[in-house]
């Protein structure tokens, strides 16, 4: 049987079930995918702070599994687009990554209009909640402009954390050889809007500030000189180009950072970052310790504010409902949700009662008015959502 929500909006694509039949995903489940494609992994939690897929932890958690393909019988099943990723916190709760298959990945890539590949091996349980504290930065900034119905292709930022982001240089060894080099950032954000570019290294704590022995190359006052290296050091002397502008030939101005989970850490790591910076001769780098709030904000000021839904209409804060006052965005996203929420409920149930050879619940004969409404309220609410022209003069 193929498990998959109604879609309410009327917006719907073809992906591919397991025995090659035409499979539809709703707009919230081509969200996921294409948000995936860019950051790699979310938790539940993050997809539901992002909004694009439901309001409870509940119905994300139904639409994560039904696109990973659990709940559906096996002759059946729908090739799963999503894959679970378990791992531990480290508080040692179970808890599960979620990534992109490779029919994931190739409905990805025609969300973002990009290729994107499905990744060659996942991340190690080691480095999972490392994986959580970079992404809650991308969920920071990406979920106002998916408030504002921004979808993630068209988002004002780019966000790579693809295995290939790599900043070779070169540098000289006690014999006076170079040696190659690489830099793997936690992610590149890039600012378009502003022309500035991020490296973010993502620090949980483990690792120490200053080195206590050179075999420390973790210690992040190491990294730092690493980034220096390829931001100051010259690739081609002649030309005087550095092994930044080698690979970036736009020369944005660049920025380090490095993302720490508490306010004392920022404060040490921000000292040590400054005391380091100030006995590199001729630097050119700059470098930033944050914590998520500050990293969010920080990064939010070189992209353009999310656009409002729209001017707010005559009357108060009140006036995006009906005269009445009784029906309005909110109640429409709780209506929404509940339908959405009973319809795959009711899905994965019949999945079950075939599996043991019963037969299906039949669907409540008032769906199709149910789904009529909603489609008419989705349009009310667009057109509350777009300013009226201005009227004409004589």
């Amino acid at each position: 049987m193929e498990t998959h929500l109604p879609a309410a909006s009327g917006q719907d694509v073809q992906g591919v079930v397991a025995d090659g039949r035409p499979r539809r995903l709703q707009q919230g489940d081509r969200a996921v995918l294409a948000l995936l494609g860019l950051c790699r992994y979310l938790t539940g939690g993050q997809v539901v702070a992002l909004g694009v897929a439901g309001r409870s932890e509940k119905a994300v958690a139904r639409r994560l599994r039904g696109l990973a393909g659990e709940g559906a019988s096996a002759r059946a099943r729908p090739a799963p687009l999503l894959r679970a990723v378990p791992y531990r916190t480290y508080a040692g709760e179970a808890a599960r990554l979620w990534g992109l298959g490779p029919a994931g990945a190739a409905a990805a890539s025609r969300e973002l209009a990009r290729d994107v590949k499905a990744l060659r091996a996942d991340v190690g349980a080691v480095f999972a909640e490392h994986f959580v504290c970079l992404t809650d930065l991308f969920v920071q900034l990406a979920r106002p402009y998916l408030a504002a119905g921004i979808p993630p292709a068209a988002l004002p930022f780019r966000w790579n954390v693809a295995e290939d982001v790599e900043l070779p240089w070169r540098e000289p060894d006690e014999a006076g050889c170079a040696r190659a080099r690489v830099i793997r950032p936690d992610a590149v954000l890039e600012a378009p809007a502003t022309r500035r570019r991020f490296f973010i290294e993502c620090e949980m704590g483990t690792h120490t500030l200053t080195p206590l022995s050179p075999d420390k190359p973790q210690a992040t006052v190491r990294k730092l000189e690493r980034y220096d290296a390829y931001v100051s050091g010259l690739a081609d002397v002649p030309s005087r180009r550095s092994h930044y502008q080698r690979k970036y030939p736009d020369s944005w101005p660049c920025e380090v950072l490095f993302l720490v989970r508490s306010e004392s850490r920022q404060r040490a790591t921000e000292a040590a970052l400054l005391a380091r910076l100030s006995g590199l001769a001729g630097t050119r780098l700059t470098a930033r310790a944050f914590t998520l709030q500050q990293a969010a904000a920080h990064c939010a000021a070189h992209s353009p504010p999310a656009p409002a839904l729209g001017p707010p209409a005559p009357g108060g804060p009140d006036a995006a409902s009906p005269p009445c006052g009784f029906y309005g965005e909110a109640e429409h996203g709780a209506v929404k949700d509940f339908v959405l929420e009973m319809t795959a409920a009711l899905a994965e149930a019949n999945a079950l009662l075939r599996c043991h050879g019963l037969g299906a619940i039949p669907g409540p004969m008032s769906k199709a008015r149910m789904l009529d409404f909603l489609r008419k309220a989705h349009a009310q609410m667009q057109r509350r959502r777009t300013p009226a022209p201005p009227p004409a003069h004589a």
